[in-house]
């Protein structure tokens, strides 16, 4: 059973059309996207948020499970890492923090281009 808690009839039983689109999900505040990506695992609303979330230059580290948004440009640039100050999203505290000095491992980086 999808819904375990009934509804009244006045309220509203179908979607809104054209919410199951990126264009739908870009227009949602970031921390909405979060809320959408850490709770409905599994799901095309989970997809579509990280989607959107990338559009937004988010990369996620799949170490962490958190995402990551570059502050400024990368102190140190290699072939497996870079360096620098980076904004994230902490789940755990629901809030933007900012990290710097940190070292994101190439090798982390959640890379498959959703399409």
């Amino acid at each position: 059973m999808r819904n375990p808690c009934p509804t009244l009839p006045f309220h509203n039983q179908v979607p809104p059309p054209h919410s199951d689109t990126v264009e739908f999900y870009q227009r949602l505040s970031t921390e909405t996207l979060f809320f959408i990506f850490y709770y409905l695992e599994g799901t095309k609303a989970q997809y579509l948020a990280a989607k959107a979330l990338k559009k937004q230059s988010w990369r996620f580290h799949t170490k962490y499970m958190m995402w990551f948004q570059r502050h400024e440009e990368p102190k140190t640039i290699t072939d497996e890492f870079e360096q620098g100050t980076y904004i994230y999203f902490d789940y755990e505290k629901w809030g933007q923090r900012k990290k710097e000095g940190f070292t994101f491992e190439y090798r982390y980086l959640e890379d498959r281009d959703l399409q």
